[in-house]
């Protein structure tokens, strides 16, 4: 690889190991929720003049009461049940880093499939890893939500035995997080019921989040049979590199053996910039698909100088794109900027199968609320 390549795949890993080494203590997170009392909805600096202090629920420790109200917060069993599931996902997600200094797990298929498996008969995450991947081991070890381990192994296994199934249901859930990517473009293909030996894909708004995540994309290789290359260009202000413009050309990326003997590729190019001046310069070559993950396009700062042009680029250039949303309100106030676009839809807006099942809390849109990657999706092409 050439060295320039080699220093901008090491600021891409840099970047999140500098997140994971500095991992947030739950401090921090309290200091992110600026935590307050849920009955008088004053906050720890108000309270700190009185020098009270709130308490914490001793089981979520992310929902708080004062002194004067309560000794201890109320809340419904869900939301203390979803905050305690956030606590255990960040804490694996802290370990897995520790143990293996790696950001993600990888988690593809062994060995590509030899026919293609339709990710819409799936009923979710557990049918796609026992049905269509190959962990026909988890089946009996915990529960098909990812709730728990199964009651069976809780009553009656060993330590030993709850330890591992504790482990593999998490190390499962925290792939979801990277795998949804993937997956939800597989999902998105079957949609558009595209099926040729070579897939260009343009990532609009990339981040080093769905760089680090290059691995898994692979899976689109051992998911669909007939695929025998995936170049992916990833295009973003927020791409690593000193300036605006091509900072990676296109770099061939490895694949494993079992794709490496049938002769599949897999690429990447980078351009750090807006989509819509990419496209008009001199190295753009019109895709299969785009694919914006949670960009935020209609609600975010940069909504009318970054997103308002390529958006309405898009639509115009009759080119089928794949959104996705962290929350119902986030797409629906695209569907509505959308129609007024007057785009098709080729999948209306809904609930993503493949979305992440990695909790992370909402502190400031809704109070108690999580949000999901990817969590919806729709997709649209050109002009109805």
């Amino acid at each position: 690889m050439h060295k320039n390549h080699c220093t901008i795949f090491k600021t891409i890993n840099n970047v999140e190991d500098e997140k994971y080494q500095a991992s947030r203590t739950w401090e921090e997170y309290l200091d992110d929720a600026q935590a307050y009392c849920v009955s008088c909805r004053r906050s720890a600096v108000q309270l700190a003049s009185r020098k009270l202090t709130l308490n914490h629920c001793n089981d979520c420790r992310l929902v708080f009461s004062c002194p004067d109200c309560s000794p201890a917060p109320e809340h419904s069993p869900s939301i203390c049940a979803a905050y305690q599931n956030f606590r255990r996902s960040e804490n694996f997600r802290i370990n897995f880093f520790e143990d293996t200094g790696k950001a993600t797990p990888i988690t593809c298929t062994q060995f590509p499939c030899e026919t293609r498996k339709s990710l819409a008969d799936a009923a979710g995450w557990f049918d796609y890893y026992t049905k269509i991947s190959d962990k026909q081991q988890i089946e009996g070890k915990f529960k098909p939500d990812f709730s728990s381990i199964e009651d069976d192994i809780d009553r009656n296994g060993s330590d030993n035995e709850k330890d591992e199934a504790e482990r593999m249901l998490m190390f499962l859930l925290y792939a979801t997080d990277s795998l949804t990517m993937p997956l939800t473009i597989a999902s998105a293909l079957e949609d558009l019921h595209w099926d040729n030996p070579h897939l260009n894909v343009h990532m609009l708004g990339a981040t080093d989040r769905e760089l680090t995540a290059l691995a898994n994309f692979e899976e689109m290789l051992h998911l669909v049979p007939g695929l025998q290359s995936l170049h992916i260009t990833a295009v973003g202000p927020g791409i690593p590199g000193p300036t605006d413009g091509t900072v990676l050309a296109k770099q061939n990326l490895d694949c494993c053996p079992p794709c490496k003997a049938d002769g599949r590729q897999r690429s990447i190019s980078l351009h750090k910039g807006v989509y819509h001046e990419f496209s008009q310069g001199p190295t753009f070559e019109r895709p299969d698909l785009v694919v914006l993950f949670n960009s935020g396009w209609v609600d975010g700062d940069d909504a009318k100088s970054h997103w308002e042009p390529t958006i309405q680029a898009l639509v115009e250039n009759n080119v089928p794109a794949l959104f996705t949303t962290y929350n119902a309100g986030e797409a629906q106030n695209e569907q509505k900027r959308l129609k007024e676009l007057r785009a098709r839809f080729v999948t209306e807006v809904g609930q993503n199968k493949w979305r992440g099942l990695v909790p992370t809390p909402e502190f400031i849109d809704e109070e108690h609320g999580m949000w999901f990657n990817n969590a919806y999706r729709y997709i649209i092409q050109g002009k109805e």
